[in-house]
């Protein structure tokens, strides 16, 4: 699997995740570590000044690394200066190119994180491509696996209650970093090994919001590398707490990890 994480922050958007590609060649056996791939590429023309797209979940499209394909169907995108564009894009490539078993019984789904401009200001948008119906909130398990979909998680979301659906454009940057210093953290979405991953998260998300609040000689970052180190952070400690507790079997999170970082555009 992988542990994908983006941030919406006042500075930018921020990626990071891990490298580890895993494959089930035996289901008695588990999951059998193959390579590693780079788990999120550049866009250069998708919104405003480029984009990032990063992937989790199925590693391969036919015979070919999910890297590689993303990496061909990026190139021959003609760009947009609309996300949704780009998502619908993916979504008819995905829904050609996945052969219906795998599209069927592996979870699989898209970051697209970049900014367009909305009411003349410039907006960070993710638009999340996926075939994953539901997810299990106590388990951490995805389930009813269908036809790839896209649709934009941020600023608006389908849930209705995203923590930025109502805000005006021209206030964004103001409404993120509010949230930031409420809650220690960035807007965020994750996605990967949850089963695993959410138990450590809760944690240190919550030791970051407690420390950053109530200890007179920290703050929250103010700057988007600081935030691109922590999202880094996040990732690298979820990967060294996998290798140190797993019992057997090959890790799913491992190194090295990458992060980048999309700058807000003025």
């Amino acid at each position: 699997m992988t542990l994908l994480v983006t941030f919406y922050s006042a500075r930018g958007i921020i990626f990071a995740a891990d490298s580890a590609i895993t494959i089930t060649t035996d289901h008695k056996r588990g999951a059998e570590r193959v390579r590693h791939e780079e788990k999120f590429l550049r866009a250069k023309q998708l919104g405003k000044t480029g984009g990032v797209v990063g992937y989790f979940g199925l590693a391969q499209v036919g015979d070919e690394s999910m890297s590689n394909w993303l990496r061909r169907t990026i190139d021959r995108w003609s760009g947009s200066p609309r996300v949704a564009d780009f998502g619908d894009y993916l979504r008819d490539e995905l829904n050609g190119a996945v052969p219906k078993a795998h599209r069927e019984n592996y979870p699989s789904g898209f970051h697209i994180g970049a900014f367009e401009s909305r009411q003349d200001k410039a907006v960070p948008i993710l638009q999340y491509v996926t075939n994953i119906q539901s997810l299990d909130e106590q388990t951490g398990a995805y389930s009813g696996f269908v036809e790839y979909s896209s649709g934009e998680h941020f600023p608006k979301h389908p849930s209705g209650n995203g923590p930025c659906q109502t805000v005006d454009p021209s206030h964004m940057e103001r409404a993120l970093r509010s949230w930031e210093r409420e809650h220690g953290l960035p807007v965020w979405f994750r996605n990967g090994e949850l089963a695993f991953c959410w138990r450590p998260w809760h944690g240190l998300t919550w030791a970051i919001g407690d420390i950053t609040r109530n200890l007179p000689k920290f703050r929250v970052p103010d700057d988007l590398r600081k935030w691109e180190l922590l999202a880094d952070t996040l990732v690298r400690t979820n990967a060294q707490l996998y290798a140190l507790l797993i019992k057997r079997g090959d890790p799913t999170i491992e190194p090295p990890v990458r992060s980048t970082s999309i700058p807000w555009p003025y």
